[in-house]
């Protein structure tokens, strides 16, 4: 497998000569996520800026995010593909296989390979990305230690995980809990160590680690948990990694994922500044004129990024600054130009999926004095919300959630969330009724990010669909959602089938031509009534239908029957044992009985509201019909409109149909009891 993951990716990668670039060309160093999200967005904000990008790995540019996922056998190597459909079109230069950048001169504005090939650039992206940290323990840099950070280090895994019989990870991070799920696959036995109490402890609070402990242990690893390494033994290989507190435990394999490092050694001999990583502006300029850096190799106000959804979001903000300054938008450079696009740094979202349990966390899993935090449990789903000065700062989630793409919108913009939003959280682990919330992908704002893993918003979706990504395969490797944890995956068919035609309900014509009567009547029946004879003198004494008592009985027993009946048919739905026939056909009965309801009502009361609990009942009825013509017509003409208008109106419809009906068994009982008594 270790050589199918190499051979699969290498590709032969001839430069073009440099006389094909007229203009000095942009140029990318790191063809990483974050490297080839900004060739992207230089190629969606223009069609010819040239642009040149630069590789170090001996294969095409990959979704390290996907790693854990190949390792484990879920997806293959043509899966975690990135950007190949852009590599080859015009104004696009790719040195991508081995070409690693020596040099980089911000005077004369060139870069230098390793092959001594000098480069000129009118702008230059870093996007070197990061190092796996290895801390000083003695015994860790001997045979059958391994890094789990990039394809090489997959590679090396696949083809060690079939020889291991014990594999133990140092660090129960979030890359440490994926690469022991990953090791798993030929039944490896596998331990899970680190010093913190529950696992990604920076992520989760203790009810949500010790749940996600739970199903690691289900998953058959071991946990060594609130334990620190202090050696590892071996001569020619691992033989065993022995804790502080004297334990030792046997194994052959250790892999260490303790954290990682921005790669800064470019930039400091650059002369760059730099702390902890490249120090960049919020327009991601660093402190060269014409050189960015976005991803895990910079620094903003004192943070670096360990995840790839801010380095996307950068990646767009430097893409923007450079087309606006490439385009002319002034000779004065972009350093002094106060109309730059601005990266906002916002709490970082982690997600990921265990066997088949859902884990969500924003923000810090332990919020700063002054905050006050709610939680909701339930089985297997635990849901908690730090709330800060009226506004969410934080949510960790256990289990499936479709709120929290809300959440994540109403954290990163601020917005106040309200007492009876908590008070319905408390009770139901909701903010707001499901119902409520844009339920359908094709209605969400442009900027509602769907796949969290990636950040792929709502809108590049949208026009990932329109420019033919029409499959569930296509969409995910034209913006790479759903290529992490999965979880995205629902809402993406979601949408997929949302840009389908949408085709009328089988019984959309007649429920139109029953509809639009019945409504028109009703709301006749609401201003207009038939007024009794102001004479005797009548060939016909049509007036007997309201005042001959056996008339008036058959009439209201006739409205109560067709009533009941009317119930009852609208009881398929509900019913999952009741499956007799074709629901659209029973939903026809229940508007034709209702239908003939409405002409039993008029014989009964010649459309007189009355006054007090007949005028109460008449107006409930009539609402009803109202409320049932509406749904008719609605279901009708639902093709016409967008899922989510449909599903708010039919949730109307509903709601209407429940609150008008509730009341009429007891005015019926009050108006027969009436009637008989007096």
């Amino acid at each position: 497998m270790g050589n199918e993951l190499a051979t699969e990716l290498i590709t032969s990668d001839v430069p073009r000569t440099e006389d094909s670039f007229a203009p000095t060309p942009v140029v990318i160093v790191g063809a990483g996520p974050a490297g080839i999200r900004a060739l992207r967005e230089l190629r969606r904000h223009s069609a010819d800026i040239p642009v040149i990008v630069y590789g170090d790995e001996p294969y095409q540019p990959y979704n390290r995010v996907q790693l854990s996922n190949l390792l484990a056998g879920k997806v293959g190597v043509p899966e975690i593909g990135l950007g190949l459909d852009l590599l080859r079109t015009n104004s696009i230069d790719t040195r991508l296989i081995q070409a690693r950048i020596t040099e980089v001169d911000t005077a004369a504005k060139t870069v230098t390979d390793a092959r001594g090939h000098i480069q000129p650039y009118s702008s230059l992206i870093l996007a070197l990305g990061s190092a796996p940290f290895v801390p000083g323990i003695p015994g860790i840099r001997q045979p059958g230690v391994f890094t789990f950070r990039d394809m090489s280090d997959a590679e090396k895994l696949a083809a060690r995980r079939v020889q291991s019989t014990h594999t133990v990870v140092l660090g129960a991070g979030l890359l440490g809990v994926e690469a022991a799920r990953a090791m798993q696959r030929h039944h490896t036995r596998v331990t899970l160590l680190d010093h913190n109490p529950v696992p990604m402890f920076r992520q989760l609070d203790a009810t949500a680690g010790g749940m996600l402990a739970e199903r690691l242990e289900e998953m058959g690893i071991e946990l060594r948990l609130g334990s620190t390494i202090r050696m590892i033994l071996g001569t020619s290989g691992v033989e065993a990694v022995v804790l502080r507190d004297g334990t030792q435990i046997d194994c052959d394999t250790v892999i260490v994922a303790t954290g990682i490092r921005p790669r800064t050694e470019l930039a400091k001999a650059a002369g760059l500044a730099f702390g902890r990583g490249i120090t960049v502006d919020s327009a991601m300029r660093t402190s060269a004129p014409d050189v960015y850096a976005v991803g895990e190799c910079c620094e903003l106000d004192g943070e670096v990024f360990g995840i790839v959804a801010p380095g996307y979001e950068q990646a767009a903000v430097a893409a923007s600054n450079i087309c606006a300054r490439e385009h002319g938008a002034g000779e004065e450079p972009l350093h002094n130009n106060d109309s730059a696009a601005t990266y906002r740094a916002t709490s970082l979202a982690t997600s990921l999926k265990v066997a088949e349990l859902s884990v969500f966390s924003l923000g810090d899993a332990e919020p700063p004095p002054g905050t006050t935090s709610f939680t909701w449990r339930s089985g297997e789903s635990y849901r908690r919300i730090n709330v800060f000065g009226g506004r969410v700062v934080g949510v960790i989630a256990i289990g499936d959630w479709p709120q929290l793409s809300l959440l994540r919108d109403m954290c990163q913009s601020r917005k106040r969330i309200y007492p009876w939003q908590l008070w319905r959280f408390r009770l139901y682990g909701n903010l707001v009724p499901d119902s409520a919330i844009l339920q359908a992908v094709a209605d969400w704002p442009e900027a509602a990010v769907v796949c969290n893993c990636n950040a792929v918003t709502s809108g590049a979706l949208r026009a990932a669909v329109a420019s033919g990504a029409t499959t569930l395969s296509a969409i995910c490797a034209r913006t790479g959602a759903g290529t992490g944890c999965g979880s995205c995956q629902p809402l993406l068919a979601e949408l997929l089938a949302g840009s389908a035609v949408r085709q009328a309900a089988p019984t959309a014509k007649l429920l139109s031509i029953l509809a639009w009567p019945a409504l028109l009547v009703a709301l006749l029946a609401l201003v207009f009534s038939v007024a009794y004879p102001q004479t005797v003198q009548l060939d016909w004494r049509w007036d007997e239908l309201w005042r001959n008592n056996q008339y008036k009985q058959i009439t209201g027993f006739t409205i109560l029957g067709l009533s009941v009946a009317s119930v009852l048919f609208s009881l398929r739905k509900r019913l999952s044992w009741l499956n007799l026939g074709d629901f659209g056909g029973w939903r026809l009965v229940h508007v034709g009985l209702t239908a003939v309801a409405m002409v039993a009502l008029a014989l009964h009361t010649g459309f007189r509201l009355g006054a007090n609990l007949n005028l109460m009942l008449m107006l409930c009825f009539l609402g009803l019909l109202v409320a049932g013509a509406m749904m008719s017509l609605l279901i009708a003409l639902e093709h016409r409109l967008t899922v989510h208008q449909a599903r708010r109106l039919r949730s109307l419809g509903l709601w209407s149909h429940v609150l008008l009906a509730w009341p009429i068994p007891a005015l019926l009982a009050v108006h027969v009891l009436k009637t008989y008594y007096f």
